[in-house]
């Protein structure tokens, strides 16, 4: 189920509770394993947010001297450990969680926290690619039904009329696009004014996905990034729900832009990092974006880039291929990338 509410009826309730955030010990000694075999680890950032880890995915907990929020949640099977790691670093309850992206490695968690009570956020387009993850499956199928009727009709003047009428079904037929939980759809762009606290949820233009959000804690001068930075890793572009690599380039160059040299940004997922780890992880995404887009224009096949070891070589013994994106993935999106950029006449 989804809600709307008044931006500022929100915005007023939120800030009369979210009150002066409460100092809690360095390290906590909440970050532990379940009997579910679920380790989650909690880091304090600042006085008032923590790193919550859950093997290499990133959540964040702000908290408030009346309650805790979130930013992203871990998966299903982590979410009841990582509700309970968040709610032991304060007497307060956790009662928001923002959404940065529709991944289930962010959102898997969303139902749990929903009944446990949590008010689940995110913005209309990372709701509606949540949905359409969830019915990826119902969605494919229609989608080839359609196609066979459709050369069906196309192939023969005179149709069946059974074909005629399952075909017309399934252009009229729409999934109810609700989610079995409910969520608080916030703007795309919006800040929070608290006593203690200036939040600002700011939208990228498809990026990582089509509905990515930056979350900047600005008194305590903390950006949770989501999975617009995967520190030390290659970049996980979702082609599907519109993510592309050059608008990554821009979402990286707009958080470069609120940080300073102080500033702590909290990936998606890997360590803790700082700006000058942002502008590595931009260079590395352009000196292997430019490597491909030559050997491309070069003439080269896929296959002859993934054997051009040179490339990523630098990386590679880094350990970049060794998280989400694999090298040679990451090589066969920036060539569908180059081959975007620069088509080739037929």
């Amino acid at each position: 189920m989804k809600r709307h509410f008044f931006l500022y009826t929100y915005l007023v309730f939120l800030t009369a509770n979210f009150l002066e955030a409460q100092e809690v010990g360095e390290f906590s000694n909440d970050s532990q394993k379940g009997s579910s075999g679920v380790f989650v680890a909690a880091k304090k950032i600042k006085d008032s947010i923590y790193s919550l880890t859950y093997g290499t995915n990133n959540a964040v907990a702000f908290l408030g001297r009346e309650y805790t929020l979130l930013v992203d949640g871990h998966d299903a099977k982590a979410a009841p450990k990582t509700l309970n790691t968040a709610g032991r670093l304060s007497l307060n309850p956790v009662r928001f969680l923002i959404n940065t992206n529709h991944n289930k490695n962010n959102t898997g968690g969303n139902a749990y926290y929903s009944d446990s009570g949590v008010t689940v956020m995110c913005n209309q387009q990372t709701y509606n690619n949540i949905w359409i993850d969830s019915n990826s499956e119902e969605l494919d199928r229609m989608k080839s039904l359609k196609e066979a009727y459709s050369r069906k009709i196309k192939g023969n003047k005179e149709v069946n009329e059974e074909v005629n009428a399952k075909y017309s079904k399934l252009q009229s037929k729409n999934i109810e696009q609700e989610l079995p939980y409910s969520v608080f759809v916030i703007s795309d762009n919006m800040s929070i004014n608290l006593v203690n606290e200036k939040i600002k949820i700011i939208k990228t233009h498809n990026a990582h996905s089509s509905g990515d959000l930056i979350v900047f804690f600005k008194k305590n001068n903390v950006i949770a990034c989501g999975d617009l930075f995967l520190s030390g890793k290659y970049p996980y572009i979702d082609e599907k729900m519109g993510g592309d690599i050059d608008n990554l380039l821009m979402a990286i160059d707009y958080i470069l832009k609120l940080a300073n040299d102080e500033t702590v940004l909290i990936p998606g997922r890997g360590p803790i990092a700082s700006k000058e780890d942002l502008k590595a992880y931009k260079r590395m995404i352009e000196y292997t974006q430019r490597g491909v887009q030559m050997d491309y224009l070069l003439g080269k096949t896929l296959e002859e880039v993934i054997s051009n070891k040179s490339i990523t070589a630098n990386y590679d013994n880094k350990g970049y291929g060794n998280g989400l994106v694999k090298t040679q993935d990451y090589l066969q999106m920036l060539y569908r990338s180059a081959m975007k950029r620069y088509p080739k006449n037929k």
